[in-house]
């Protein structure tokens, strides 16, 4: 099984989001392109006007996996969007690392990654995640932490259903 994220697991994360009704602090817009999730706008919902908050642009490569997605947050005083992090995928042999950067305004860049993640699929419900963050000392990556996500399905459930 390879654990990719493609443009279905975008789309499906957007529909969850407009689609729930007890969720009023927010509006969600999103920018389609043949079926891709290239940008989904958060406004914060006053009631009767809305306020931009952020902008996540999703880019996807020639699998329709997705490779970069980009925060930018508006700026109320300028009118304008700025950058604020950004998260880069990519894919091996059914795994994928996931690096954080943050926006470097005086550099006008992004910085390099002080953190970032490996996920590997070790059984069709097990992943296994490896987290590493730059020592500040050494500027070596160190591992920060490693967990195994369970996938449980309703079938393999102990406990009875109420």
């Amino acid at each position: 099984m390879n654990t990719i994220i493609t443009v279905s697991t975008i789309m499906s994360m957007y529909m969850n989001l407009v689609t729930d009704v007890t969720n009023t602090n927010y509006c969600y817009n999103a920018e389609i392109d043949n079926g891709r999730v290239m940008a989904m706008t958060v406004y914060n919902n006053h009631g009767e006007s809305l306020e931009a908050k952020v902008k996540h642009e999703y880019l996807y490569d020639s699998e329709d996996r997705l490779v970069r997605k980009e925060t930018l947050k508006w700026n109320s005083l300028t009118a304008s969007w700025e950058k604020y992090s950004c998260l880069d995928y990519s894919y091996v042999d059914g795994s994928y690392t996931v690096e954080k950067m943050m926006w470097d305004n005086t550099r006008n860049e992004y910085a390099e990654a002080g953190e970032y993640s490996h996920y590997t699929v070790l059984l069709d419900n097990v992943l296994a995640v490896n987290s590493f963050k730059m020592d500040s000392r050494t500027g070596e990556y160190v591992e920060a932490e490693r967990i195994l996500v369970m996938n449980i399905h309703g079938d393999n459930l102990i406990a009875d259903t109420m």
